[in-house]
């Protein structure tokens, strides 16, 4: 089998050689064409006035005049007869145009631009390989020259404008500086003579512009857009031709070896595991649909690892940290106990051994809803519930327990309104809210009732000292205490966080209008 898929990809590989060597001809050839046109395009205005500016000269300055201008160009610039030219090039000045590129014995390019007297050119070129400094370098020369002519232009730069305008292929204007990019904008402020940048033209596509500074004037000569060196056309062929081909070779090694390839991937996360990331999993999306089951199953089966050492690791934190308190407090009204010197103080100590036994019991009971919630072993009986009676409950009952402090009912919809809930795990979240409410509150707890389309709102403000916005997610962490506020002592508010987590829900803190904190939290109401 292994000897057989060599052979066969080694055959699929020799037909993709050929095609593309074929390819490759006819993409030279069309790219070549393509080139002259860009060449042509970006430097024709360029080229044409360099040669109105030699026409304009008798032929004993031109010389010194070439000599001038070489001096502002980042390439070579001279003045030479039609005559030298190939044939090949001769042609294209009678049958094309004044303008003609073309690629000298070295594969360098040149842009040569015929005088009014029909038999001398000059030659722009060689022009160096295209990044941005060396198109900058190569649009210097006659940009400058342009800019030199519109200065000159004083008052009537319009005009000298558009006369130039009509020999460029490419649009050139006058633009505020502000209008130029910025990094293009800093570095002709620090001194660069001519910037080439892109910036989206009238379509929106992304294209070549090239910017100098007019001389004694606010304004800056801009060229462009300049033709693209790439045309779509070509990209599409050889898309094309990588979207036939290359999926034929593929296909053999994808029909022969699918399933090492899919389960390598489960091989590797089930490597990363055992090396100690946890979070390691499997790419359902990279896996073919036969081998998409296996990946689910490895993913589900690591999720739950990764949930069951989390949720060891927070119970013994926990057991190491919270269990201390109450432990001791209990320790010592043992100690109390055993030294009270009547019955009625015995009996107060032991009130206070009595607490802090409940409070113990509060927390190993936290805990284990805790744990049973992130292990998916408490599940969650949905049912319709109606959200005004159970808020009234919660209230009276919490008023019993803090008798200085006013709970009241807000803004409200009706009576009737219903949240799609576990009742156990709906009252559990809400009733923490409202105890934390209360035990930072200083006189009053106020709950909001927003029904929307699709969920019910539930705001609960109290008038306490609030909680720092950067501590506003660490509140919901487990056994998180905040110094300044409080707040975050024990599991009540991680409670919230993950029974509102499985309903599908939302919970997060904010500035409350009575000048302490809103817990706010989201449920989910089907019709």
């Amino acid at each position: 089998m292994t000897r057989l898929f060599i052979l066969l990809y080694i055959g699929v590989l020799a037909v993709l050689f050929v095609a593309w060597y074929i390819h490759s001809q006819v993409t030279d050839q069309r790219l070549a064409a393509d080139r002259t046109r860009v060449f042509e395009e970006a430097h024709a205005g360029g080229a044409r006035l360099v040669a109105k500016s030699v026409d304009e000269v008798d032929q004993e300055r031109r010389p010194m005049m070439l000599a001038d201008l070489g001096r502002s160009f980042g390439h070579p610039i001279q003045l030479m007869p039609l005559a030298e030219l190939t044939p090949a090039v001769q042609r294209r000045f009678v049958a094309d145009d004044d303008v003609v590129h073309y690629r000298m014995e070295n594969g360098r390019d040149v842009v040569a631009a015929l005088l009014a007297d029909g038999e001398n050119v000059v030659r722009l070129g060689p022009f160096p390989d295209y990044g941005y400094l060396e198109i900058e370098d190569a649009f210097k020369g006659w940009m400058r020259l342009a800019t030199t002519r519109l200065a000159l232009a004083k008052d009537d730069r319009q005009r000298m404008l558009s006369e130039m305008a009509q020999q460029f292929d490419v649009a050139i204007a006058l633009v505020e500086r502000q209008e130029i990019p910025g990094g293009a904008r800093l570095r002709l402020e620090r001194g660069r003579e001519v910037v080439f940048f892109l910036a989206p033209d009238a379509s929106g596509e992304q294209r070549g512009f090239a910017a100098s500074e007019l001389e004694g004037h606010s304004e800056v000569f801009r060229c462009g857009p300049f033709p693209n060196f790439e045309r779509g056309d070509d990209k599409a062929a050889t898309t094309t031709l990588a979207l036939v081909l290359l999926p034929a070779a593929l296909a053999i090694a994808l029909l022969l070896r699918p399933i090492a390839r899919q389960l390598r991937r489960v091989e590797h996360a089930a490597k990363a595991i055992a090396a100690g990331d946890l979070t390691a999993r499997v790419d359902e999306q990279q896996v073919g649909a036969a081998a998409k089951p296996l990946a689910q199953a490895f993913n589900h089966m690591a999720s739950r690892t990764e949930t069951m050492l989390r949720t060891q690791r927070e119970l013994l934190q926990a057991v190491s940290h919270e269990l201390r308190t109450p432990l001791a407090r209990i320790h010592f009204a043992i100690d109390l106990i055993r030294s009270a010197p009547d019955d009625r103080h015995r009996e107060e100590r032991l009130h206070s051994l009595e607490n802090a036994s409940e409070e113990l019991d509060d927390l190993v009971g936290e805990l284990l809803r805790y744990v049973r919630l992130e292990s998916d072993e408490d599940r969650f009986d949905v049912e319709s519930l109606g959200l005004i009676p159970i808020v009234e409950q919660l209230l009276e009952k919490h008023a019993q327990v803090h008798p200085t402090i006013s709970f009241e009912i807000g803004q409200r919809p009706s009576d009737q309104v219903t949240v799609q809930a576990d009742r156990a795990g709906f009252e559990r979240a809400l009733g923490n809210l409202i105890a934390n409410a209360a035990r930072f509150a200083e006189r009053q707890v106020v709950i909001h009732i927003l029904e929307n389309e699709d969920s019910i709102t539930i705001d609960i403000d109290d008038d306490g000292p609030g909680i720092p916005a950067g501590d506003r997610q660490r509140v919901f962490e487990p056994f998180v205490r905040l110094e300044d506020s409080g707040h975050g002592v024990g599991l009540g508010l991680a409670l919230v966080r993950r029974i509102v987590s499985k309903h599908g829900g939302s919970v997060a803190v904010q500035d409350s209008p009575l000048g302490g904190s809103r817990l706010q939290t989201g449920w989910p109401r089907r019709k």
